[in-house]
């Protein structure tokens, strides 16, 4: 196990919430972070020739940038920062980057849910805290 956090960020509120949070801890610790963000894969026969492949992998990549870059601009220069990003389900793939770098844990935002009875986090939280090969922080 190494000393990186990985923070889950798709750009809201909460998201940046966790990397404030994280930054304190690494402050703190020495700790890296690694901000990770996952863009959904759509590789349908559909969205492949209407858009283009090529095309659509460019604008995947081109909005990663720009919610990295926003994250970026949260850590401050004196913590070790690395960025990611990856395509998949968002669960899965924050799940396996962890297991991958050995994370020392996860941090991200909870999504505002509406009052439903019952439901406490979203389905994407949920599934990370079940799957994780670490310890989840969950800010709100």
């Amino acid at each position: 196990m190494n000393n990186t956090l990985i923070v889950a960020i798709d750009g809201s509120q909460q998201s940046l919430s966790a990397i404030d949070y994280a930054v304190k801890l690494a402050r703190a610790s020495g700790y890296t972070i690694e901000l990770l963000h996952v863009q959904p894969k759509i590789n349908t026969h559909y969205a492949n020739k209407k858009i283009g492949k090529k095309q659509l992998q460019e604008y995947k990549k081109e909005q990663a940038m720009k919610v990295l870059k926003k994250g970026k601009m949260r850590v401050d220069k004196d913590v070790d920062l690395k960025v990611k990003w990856r395509q998949g389900l968002t669960a899965e793939e924050v799940c396996c980057e962890a297991k991958d770098v050995q994370a020392l844990g996860i941090i991200m935002g909870a999504r505002s849910v509406k009052k439903i009875k019952g439901r406490l986090l979203g389905s994407t939280c949920y599934s990370v805290i079940k799957n994780a090969p670490c310890p989840v922080t969950i800010v709100s």
